[in-house]
């Protein structure tokens, strides 16, 4: 029994050990890594910048860069906009609760008084 496992033990050190090895050697004898490909022109982002009128829609809490797009989608582009808005009509196409668009609406209002 005592032979049988060092034997396994012998075996077990000279299969890590050519593993060792191989993983050293792995680059010369698969080669280098290819060289990164870069695209022709610069990437795009579906999230639209805010806008430059009637003021910027991510001062309101909840709505950020993503939101801000989605809205400038619809056609709200600012904070007037926003707060003229029909609350389930803006929900709807924008696939975000009634109940957080009407809270956006009251927010635009309140800024766009003053």
């Amino acid at each position: 029994m005592k032979r049988l496992t060092r034997i396994g033990g012998i075996v077990v050190g000279l299969g890590a050990g050519a593993v060792a090895a191989l993983w050293l050697l792995k680059d010369k004898i698969t080669g280098p890594p290819p060289a990164p490909v870069f695209p022709e022109s610069a990437p795009t982002f579906r999230v639209a910048p805010p806008s430059q009128g009637g003021g910027d829609l991510t001062v309101i809490k909840g709505i950020g860069p993503v939101y801000a797009g989605r809205l400038a989608e619809c056609g709200i582009d600012g904070l007037e906009a926003l707060a003229a808005a029909d609350p389930a009509a803006v929900a709807d196409r924008i696939d975000v609760p009634a109940t957080r668009v009407e809270e956006w609406v009251a927010a635009a209002r309140a800024l766009a008084d003053g």
